[in-house]
């Protein structure tokens, strides 16, 4: 569609992600979004063919805009000898994606909307999320993370970051939810938990 046809299709990931996160797939219509846009409904869905395409476009604008994954894509084109002098460090890692998600909140609220919503199977995201989550173990496992000497396999590995990343859904949750919570200073305190010191003193 060329580079009008791009700016256009990215209002419309905006406006999807802005009513998916407030309302849900099940809430989310065509119309508000093409109105969200100045488009008919005919308009909007010569873009996104169906309600169910307009949600993709919302998962690949969450998709897209994730510095974890460049951090960790800068770590595995790192050699061995630049690696030893920047180590991949995971609790490092889930502080850069507090304050990632921090600046983004629209986006987190939109994951975490339509992962409790995907639960159910009949859900159009249920694969999606049911998938993610073993590939991102998976491709966490490959990382050559600096880490104490417990964790010395892939699915300890794996098992220590679902465990972190668990919590940091948890926090997410609380801080757009409830008032008064800092995402950033919060996560803090339950890294001292998570990675308490001084066993964790030169892996954070």
């Amino acid at each position: 569609m060329g580079t009008k046809g791009d700016e256009r299709r990215a209002q419309i990931a905006k406006a999807a992600v802005e009513v998916a996160a407030e309302r849900g797939y099940y809430g989310m219509t065509i119309q508000e979004v093409a109105d969200r846009v100045g488009l008919s409904q005919a308009g909007l869905l010569k873009y996104v063919g169906s309600k169910a395409g307009l949600l993709s476009v919302a998962l690949e604008a969450y998709d897209t805009h994730n510095e974890g994954v460049t951090y960790i894509e800068d770590k595995l084109a790192l050699s061995p000898e630049e690696l030893e002098r920047s180590p991949a460090l995971m609790p490092e890692w889930y502080r850069l994606l507090a304050r990632t998600n921090l600046r983004q909140p629209r986006l987190t609220q939109l994951y975490l909307v339509l992962r409790a919503e995907a639960l159910n199977p009949a859900h159009p995201a249920h694969d999606y999320y049911a998938q993610r989550g073993m590939r991102l173990r998976r491709y966490i496992g490959t990382v050559p993370w600096k880490l104490p000497p417990e964790f010395a396999t892939p699915d300890q590995v794996a098992a220590l970051s679902m465990t972190v990343g668990s919590a940091m859904d948890g926090l997410q949750m609380r801080w757009l939810g409830e008032p008064g919570i800092d995402l950033v200073e919060t996560w803090a305190r339950y890294e001292d938990i998570l990675f308490p010191l001084p066993h964790w003193q030169g892996y954070r």
